[in-house]
């Protein structure tokens, strides 16, 4: 908790904005060759994947090797799963591509309860791409020198101790509210390391993105409000707007959320957790 919060709750001017930002695509380049077509066998031990693939069956898959400059048609992904009940362990394997726009490391789409983990991306307009998906999780991959490293849209995920770095935009979010963020380590992404806000906020001629929270100390909490990877007076200030997001229906909180900025401790996310945050009651 921060002493200073108290100094600025209550000093805000709020514009509330509605959705989330598109991120652009660049120009479209020529599509490269088609990729082969991988499906699991009937026994639960894993299929290798050693090359561009589509995953349609559930099953287990490991990444076989290193797979450089892979090739894949426009709008899809190196490796895409288009099955349920899939999980893809890269071995710690790397996933190279030539940079074509519109192209992903893996794209999963249409499938629920699927887990991507323990790989790396390079070179892709999307390292990761979870798209139109439910019960999504991707585990320890790192992604670099991507467009966008991990982006989740219309999908729910869990994104856990991730590394996603030096690229232009780190991990883009499109309702983050869905989605559960856990130890992950965004940084040093040209152009913002997380594009995830529920409003735009203008503090005294400072526009601010507001959200996801997250929990930098693990205690429970969403005090780094802003979702930028600190805590700070801007966090007391978003605070009262992510409240306020809430009670209007501008922000559909889930329930564990919800009671991640239950600051005092009443079971129910409104105005006292404002004053909470800020020092004003006493948590219980």
């Amino acid at each position: 908790m921060l002493p200073s919060r108290v100094l600025v709750v209550g000093l805000v001017f709020v514009c509330v904005v509605g959705g989330v930002g598109h991120v652009g695509r660049p120009p479209v380049a020529s599509a490269s060759a088609a990729s082969t077509t991988t499906t699991a066998p009937a026994a639960q031990s894993a299929t290798a994947v050693d090359s561009c693939t589509a995953i349609t069956k559930s099953g287990r898959y490991v990444l076989a090797r290193d797979v450089h400059n892979g090739k894949t048609a426009i709008s899809t992904g190196c490796i895409k799963i288009r099955a349920d009940d899939v999980v893809l362990d890269g071995r710690g394997h790397m996933l190279d591509g030539f940079g074509v726009s519109d192209t992903s490391g893996v794209h999963v789409a249409g499938a629920s309860n699927v887990t991507v983990r323990n790989l790396q991306t390079k070179d892709w307009n999307r390292g990761v791409y979870v798209q139109n998906a439910a019960a999504v999780t991707v585990r320890d991959v790192v992604t670099y020198n991507n467009a966008i490293g991990i982006d989740v849209t219309d999908s729910d995920a869990t994104l856990v101790n991730n590394t996603v770095r030096d690229g232009l935009r780190g991990l883009v979010l499109d309702d983050a509210w869905d989605d559960d963020l856990r130890r992950n380590r965004i940084h040093h992404n040209e152009v913002i390391d997380i594009y995830a806000p529920i409003a735009l906020v203008n503090v005294f001629g400072v526009q601010l993105t507001v959200g996801p929270p997250l929990d930098l100390d693990g205690d429970g909490r969403y005090e780094d409000v802003t979702g930028n990877g600190k805590t700070g007076v801007w966090d007391a200030v978003s605070l009262p707007i992510v409240a306020v997001a809430e009670t209007v229906g501008v922000a559909d909180i889930p329930a564990q959320q919800r009671s991640a900025l239950d600051f005092d401790g009443d079971g129910n996310f409104d105005h006292g957790d404002v004053l909470a945050y800020a020092g004003l009651t006493p948590s219980r």
